[in-house]
């Protein structure tokens, strides 16, 4: 990456893309896809084949989510597997909300795993609570103005992360937890599990802040009030908007609202002190499908007064793990664009990297015919 920064990892296990979420709750983005927390703890991961079948097999039935909810995408990586649980079509105009479930094999590790990320969530300040009724052990996050909230939880071998992003209440990200940790049940040989029963009661939605109208009980704001300017309009302004028909929601927030306390923010913050620079120059813009029908994330990465060329390196180093054992690069063409591919082996989506003025635009997808559509739509 700039002749400073080692490969994050050795292990092969840990070379996977962190899978970017809505930053409806943007700092789910490193929470959720950096499987929340287990990447702050270098532990090498058992190649243990009944474990890593049982973690990929760990998706919970449609039945069981909550109402009017729908079984989205799985990603599938070397140990372990996201699913995206979409909530109802948003009104017009307005993000949708997704709850992410990643279910990772920690083998003979997972107690240590879970003791070792709960005390990485302390640290980093978030409130943490015990969690019961789902899982053998585990702990819930409180959201707040600057965090999604999730459940952590391990059974067996097998350590559960649900997050939320966007409007979820405590009690669908619960009830939503409950059926992923059925299927961890199920997919590690309890047949005919169901999911623990869930309080009917309705709670604000996870991550209001006190005072809003949610958290008081008080009336939604009207639909006339006025949208949020956006955090970072210029590189909103390179982001694909229609791609194959379906149009993409964009939104971004700066690097202290996103970055966390695992390895690879450490590494990018670290990058950005070489450029003399904070988190809170970093801008982080996200253009994705709200109702999670299209394989398809595209982010952007840029520093003011930073080039992009510049800035290339640590984002393939330090967020896409390019130089971690198994990871493979290579410069190629698609739709005209000159991008760097990086491919994780097995069934994982691609990332290809392309630089648009200033910024980074990552695209990434399973999907080679969706994310050369998305190429070609970008500014």
């Amino acid at each position: 990456m700039l002749g400073m920064l080692q490969p994050l990892t050795s292990d092969a296990a840990d070379a996977r893309p962190r899978r970017p979420i809505s930053i409806v709750a943007i700092a789910a983005l490193v929470i959720a896809l950096v499987a929340v927390g287990l990447s702050a703890v270098a532990i090498l991961r058992p190649a243990v084949a009944s474990c890593q079948v049982a973690a990929w097999d760990a998706v919970p039935k449609a039945s069981e989510i909550p109402s009017g909810w729908t079984i989205g995408s799985t990603d599938v990586y070397p140990d372990n597997q996201t699913t995206t649980i979409a909530g109802p079509a948003p009104a017009s105009g307005s993000a949708g909300s997704t709850i992410y479930a990643s279910v990772t094999c920690f083998g003979d590790r997972a107690s240590d795993a879970i003791s070792r990320t709960e005390q990485a969530s302390k640290d980093a300040g978030r409130s943490v609570t015990p969690l019961d009724g789902i899982g053998e052990t585990g702990y819930a996050i409180a959201g707040d103005t600057t965090g999604a909230s999730a459940l952590q939880f391990r059974r067996g071998p097998l350590v559960a992360y649900v997050a939320s992003s966007g409007t979820v209440t405590d009690a669908e990200l619960r009830q939503a937890g409950s059926a992923v940790d059925a299927a961890v049940r199920r997919a590690l040989g309890e047949a005919g599990v169901t999911p623990a029963p869930v309080p009917s009661s309705v709670s604000p939605p996870v991550g209001s802040p006190a005072g809003s109208p949610a958290a008081s009980g008080g009336a939604s704001p009207e639909p006339s009030q006025a949208v949020a300017s956006p955090v970072a309009p210029e590189l909103e302004a390179l982001m694909p908007r229609l791609v194959s028909g379906t149009t993409l929601a964009v939104q971004s927030a700066t690097g202290d609202q996103v970055l966390s306390n695992d390895a690879a923010s450490k590494a990018l913050v670290s990058v950005l002190n070489s450029f003399g620079k904070k988190p809170t120059d970093l801008q982080i813009a996200q253009a994705y499908d709200a109702a999670s029908q299209v394989d398809l994330t595209v982010l952007g990465f840029r520093v003011p007064g930073v080039s992009a060329a510049k800035l290339k390196p640590a984002v393939l180093q330090t967020w896409l793990l390019s130089g971690a054992t198994g990871v493979t690069t290579k410069e190629t063409t698609v739709s005209g664009v000159q991008v760097t591919e990086v491919t994780y082996g097995g069934a994982t989506s691609v990332s290809y990297v392309a630089l648009r003025k200033d910024a980074v635009i990552v695209v990434q997808s399973g999907d080679a015919a969706i994310a050369a559509a998305a190429l070609a739509a970008l500014p």
